[in-house]
């Protein structure tokens, strides 16, 4: 029988697996709410792994997932390899990893989770994602694609996925605190 430190470690570790995983398969779950805009559940994912395993395991989670695709695995909704970094939606991705931190780290001072607590926790999240994923987006369009865009067009042709995401908030906000209890019953 392993040690209860040793559990414990294992736990963990296969919980960064399975959100690592779970974002994975969030890239090829899309949703089609607004057409043609495709709605994935890849910062789902990330959002509830910030949640249900704090800071510190949700951002490995998510470096994870990262490595993974950069390392050639198709993980990402539209593939890997290194060359992805050169693409407009690698930003978000990096966002994955801020909104698992930021997320996570907020996570810790909620004693009870709440619809509203919840809620805000998964508005932080995506809110995390879009502050690295546009500025990532204008200067991939300006430098690399020599496509200049201004930001705030970016911003508005971004306003379907904000629908979309808030929806995917909603959702989390009323999934955890069940979550929560179950898990804690384990």
């Amino acid at each position: 029988m392993l040690k209860l430190a040793q559990r414990k470690r294992t736990e963990q570790i296969v919980l960064v697996a399975l959100f690592s995983t779970l974002t994975w398969i969030g890239a090829y779950l899309r949703i089609e709410l607004i057409p043609p805009v495709p709605f994935t559940l890849q910062n789902f994912m990330v959002i509830m792994s910030g949640i249900l395993l704090g800071l510190r395991y949700a951002t490995w989670s998510q470096l994870a997932y990262l490595l993974l695709g950069l390392a050639g695995v198709p993980v990402f909704s539209q593939g890997g390899g290194l060359g992805y970094v050169f693409r407009p939606g690698f930003g978000f991705i990096l966002g994955f990893v801020g909104a698992a931190a930021v997320v996570g780290g907020l996570s810790k001072f909620i004693r009870k989770p709440t619809f509203l607590n919840c809620l805000g926790l998964a508005l932080s999240g995506m809110v995390v994602i879009y502050l690295i994923a546009l500025p990532y987006l204008y200067f991939i369009n300006k430098l690399i694609l020599n496509q200049p865009v201004a930001f705030y067009q970016l911003a508005l042709g971004m306003a379907p996925f904000f629908v979309g995401d808030a929806i995917k908030s909603v959702a989390i906000a009323g999934l955890i605190p069940t979550l929560w209890r179950r898990l804690r019953e384990l």
